[in-house]
């Protein structure tokens, strides 16, 4: 246990330290390997990761937040969710899609700012190698103090999955982490 959360820690503060007040970039099972493997007592065990990042944008007042999922999972979701096969990676056909990843992220992704729900508004997608990367807007018309969040996507494919989001508010971050055992987290700032 030890070792994953070192684990957990060293890839939360790899993908964080990447944040860029202009661009905000996030990527599930980063840094060059799609399942992160480590010895422990002679075991391997593979950990699923995401990590997300989100950022308050005064001017726009929203929590804006960019997430990355690799195309061949995302298509194994959809296609599970909407009964019938789904084919991701074609940018034209993106538009056609946005209700059913709209209707996913709906499902997966739950946030309160302050002891209030908060809508979400799936902005829209572009593809970069064996990648989809998916636009957020939470409307928020001031800077949070505290966020909830309920994220729970690829928790359906992968019993193991844990999903990272770092939080940028103002000049403070924080990250939240869920996983099927605590499927809500909370920072306040």
């Amino acid at each position: 246990m030890h070792h994953t959360l070192i684990s957990l820690l060293a890839i939360s503060l790899l993908s964080f330290n990447g944040v860029k007040d202009d661009k905000i970039t996030l990527s599930r099972k980063q840094h060059n390997q799609n399942i992160i493997t480590l010895n422990e007592t002679s075991v391997d065990h593979k950990y699923y990761v995401s990590v997300s990042n989100m950022k308050y944008n005064a001017e726009a007042k929203s929590l804006q937040m960019t997430t990355r999922f690799f195309i061949d999972d995302f298509e194994d979701i959809l296609s599970a969710r909407e009964e019938r096969e789904i084919s991701l990676g074609n940018s034209s056909e993106l538009k056609d899609l946005k209700p059913v990843i709209t209707g996913y992220l709906l499902n997966k992704l739950q946030i309160k700012t302050d002891d209030v729900s908060q809508d979400i508004d799936f902005l829209g997608a572009e593809y970069e190698a064996d990648q989809i990367i998916l636009y957020i807007e939470i409307p928020v018309e001031q800077q949070p103090r505290e966020i909830e969040m309920s994220f729970t996507a690829f928790f359906e494919l992968f019993e193991d999955q844990k999903n990272l989001v770092h939080c940028k508010i103002g000049d403070k971050r924080k990250t939240l982490l869920m996983h099927s055992n605590k499927k809500t987290d909370s920072v306040k700032f």
